[in-house]
């Protein structure tokens, strides 16, 4: 009996417990009892705000004909308003209460409101002290952020940019130059006012045109060589233009002609996340042109003139400036840009062009529509890039040979790399005596010198001039980019394992027509020996014999170097890969002004060796905007029309000449290195 009793009031105490702590909580939430039951209810048990803030109320279930009476605890606090409105005013915690009355029937909310300190806003960058010339005190450009618009003229938006007045002036120089630079999350922008009373762009050398050059590191590494995220871009006074290094894609501008010279705008895509304090390597030239030559160059940092090849010679620049909440403003230029270059595309080489045709014209719609927003911007962008994937060549076009960017993977350090080692040989000078020279040697991956059963291919590969044997490779040790290409396309199986040689045409008889001569007395001789390859001894004879596993390529006059090894060393070489320079053995612009004759010459030479076009190949490439393009090219169809010795194709199987065009391309090595990339897998099929 006793225990039933317990019982009964453990179970009457627990259900006024329940009671209470329900009343309890409905009284700070306003949510769960009152709400289930349809009664009125707060949404929001309880709010935190910071100091300012402001914050509305919502009640659940109100009853039609109440009234509603809103008060606070604490006005010091956290103040209401009769809408339900509560301001918080100062550090504390405060009850919001709201009373609802009916039919003289009351009942109140409460919710607690617990109020903190603000958090500080960040402070907004402060201007950058400068010195005369427009440089901090670390001696670099400074830029802030802002979007101003690429049209060529001069908004608004430049005015808070820092003027810079160049320092590195070449003599006797009355050109002048200003810049500015400004920065958002999209792009890097350049603004150049040039004072130039006489322009000029007559040269068929892009440098050598009134134009601005604009050198980036982005990622400030000062690596000498060019790297990834380092690129060098150029823009004459016409706003054509041309790029010695990057993906000309990111490159979008502007230039007007004004009565005392031109204005410059350029963007540069970023191809990294910029942030304020973030410091980019950069240099900013001015080429200054009369007639068709160069005079003179304004530079903002680099006084050696070899910017363009090393990226430790560039200065620096410092983004800062970017507010709390700043935003950057719309950017039409990535999709406009792709639009241009699209439109040059040949679509008489496709078979189904409209796909890309009708999407570009969607995308001018969207660019013409002033109400459009980034997201159909970028759309659009994405739309064109997939069309222009769909595209498939004609039969007919399919027998060109088209330029292919190197990937930028294949620009990074392969796992298994190969190694660079220095050979050391005597040559004939012409002062009968020798000269000591060395040439470098790429061993593939996996190279074991013991191993005579596994022989290589090997191609010799010449630099240009005022080069040297280091130029392609570099020496032992080091991992240039034409070696990290290779060793990518080995290890992906592009191409199989080769031995690749670099050696000079300078010292020896220190002329490009006669380096044959030393070519076959000692350079073949002692790396094929030295080596595992396909010659069984170094006799003429054995030389000969193993041909089909050798190459001879070279550029600009390495490339000169390559038509007079085509000329006296048929027997001893089968493929041939001339890069941006014509054949001089009818004098040095023979190539255009004798073109038809040297055809001739070259196509003799052939039937004098008794080989048939099946015997030999000619891999050639160039640049459209190249020196070397308006006496290589006229060469190159003067011998197409020689059919019966030069049969033209991107086949190898149906022919043994091609000849690669890029668009752009330029008379530089990271041109040269992507022609190598795209002739690399047809050599010793």
């Amino acid at each position: 009996m006793g225990k039933k009793k317990s019982l009964k009031r453990f179970i009457t105490m627990l259900a006024v417990f329940s009671m209470v702590f329900t009343n309890f909580i409905g009284s700070w939430s306003g949510v769960s009892a009152a709400a289930v039951k349809g009664n009125p209810a707060f949404k929001q048990a309880a709010k935190d705000l910071t100091v300012g803030q402001t914050f509305t109320f919502d009640i659940v279930n109100k009853q039609t004909g109440a009234t509603y009476q809103w008060s606070s605890s604490n006005k010091s606090i956290a103040t209401v308003t009769q809408k339900g409105q509560v301001k918080a005013i100062a550090v504390g915690t405060a009850t919001i209460s709201c009373k609802i009355t009916k039919n003289k029937k009351a009942t109140t909310l409460k919710a607690k409101v617990v109020v903190k300190k603000a958090t500080p806003k960040p402070p907004q960058p402060a201007k950058v002290p400068v010195d005369k010339n427009g440089l901090d005190s670390k001696g670099r450009m400074v830029a802030y952020f802002g979007s101003p618009a690429i049209d060529g003229k001069v908004d608004g938006t430049w005015s808070k940019a820092q003027v810079v007045i160049p320092k590195i002036v070449s003599p006797n120089m009355t050109t002048t130059a200003t810049f500015k630079t400004l920065w958002d999350d999209n792009a890097l922008y350049v603004l150049a006012e040039v004072k130039d009373k006489e322009l000029s762009v007559k040269s068929d050398t892009p440098y050598m045109h009134d134009s601005m050059e604009i050198f980036l590191n982005e990622n400030n590494d000062k690596t000498q060589e060019y790297g990834l995220d380092d690129l060098h871009f150029r823009v004459n006074c016409e706003n054509s233009q041309s790029v010695d290094t990057g993906d000309i894609g990111r490159f979008y501008t502007a230039t007007t002609k004004v009565k005392d010279g031109y204005i410059v705008e350029a963007r540069v895509a970023f191809k990294t996340k910029p942030a304020n304090n973030k410091v980019l390597g950069i240099e900013l030239q001015i080429n200054d042109a009369k007639g068709t030559e160069r005079v003179g160059t304004i530079n903002v940092f680099d006084a050696t003139g070899s910017a363009w090849n090393d990226t430790t010679k560039f200065g620096q620049v410092l983004l800062t400036g970017k507010a709390n909440g700043a935003v950057s403003g719309l950017n039409p230029y990535d999709l406009i840009k792709l639009i241009s270059s699209t439109q040059k595309i040949d679509f008489t080489l496709y078979k189904n062009a409209d796909i890309v045709k009708d999407t570009v014209k969607a995308a001018q719609k969207v660019i013409a529509d002033k109400k459009a927003t980034q997201k159909q911007i970028d759309a659009q962008y994405s739309a064109i890039k997939a069309a222009i994937e769909k595209l498939v060549l004609t039969d007919e076009a399919a027998n060109e040979k088209y330029f292919k960017a190197v990937p930028d993977k294949y620009r990074t350090e392969a796992d298994k790399q190969g190694t660079i080692v220095s050979l050391e040989y005597s040559a004939d000078n012409l002062k009968n005596g020798t000269d000591v020279k060395k040439m470098n040697v790429y061993l593939p991956y996996g190279y074991d010198a013991s191993d005579k059963s596994k022989k290589y291919n090997v191609l010799y590969l010449m630099h240009g001039g005022g080069e040297n044997e280091n130029l392609i490779f570099g020496g032992p040790g080091q991992n240039k980019e034409m070696k990290k290409i290779i060793d990518n396309m080995i290890a992906n199986g592009d191409i199989e394992p080769l031995i690749v040689v670099t050696p000079t045409f300078y010292g020896g008889k220190d002329d490009t027509a006669l380096f044959h001569e030393e070519l076959m007395k000692n350079v073949v001789p002692l790396v094929e020996t030295t080596y595992n390859t396909y010659a069984k001894s170094a006799s003429l004879a054995d030389l000969k014999d193993s041909r089909e596993h050798r190459a001879f390529g070279g550029f600009s006059m390495g490339s000169v170097t390559t038509w007079y090894t085509f000329i006296n060393c048929l027997d001893y070489f089968k493929y041939y890969m001339p890069l941006s320079g014509d054949c001089w053995v009818l004098g040095d612009k023979a190539g255009s002004e004798k073109a038809t004759l040297t055809a001739e010459y070259l196509a003799k030479v052939v039937k004098d060796s008794g080989y048939t076009p099946q015997d030999f190949y000619l891999f050639c490439a160039t640049g459209s905007l190249d020196i070397a393009y308006p006496n290589l090219k006229p060469q190159v169809d003067a011998m197409k029309q020689l059919k019966d010795t030069f049969i033209y194709s991107s086949d190898t199987q149906k022919g043994n000449f091609y000849f690669i065009v890029s668009d752009g391309g330029t008379h530089a090595w990271n041109w040269v290195n992507q022609y190598i990339y795209d002739i690399l897998p047809d050599l010793f099929k």
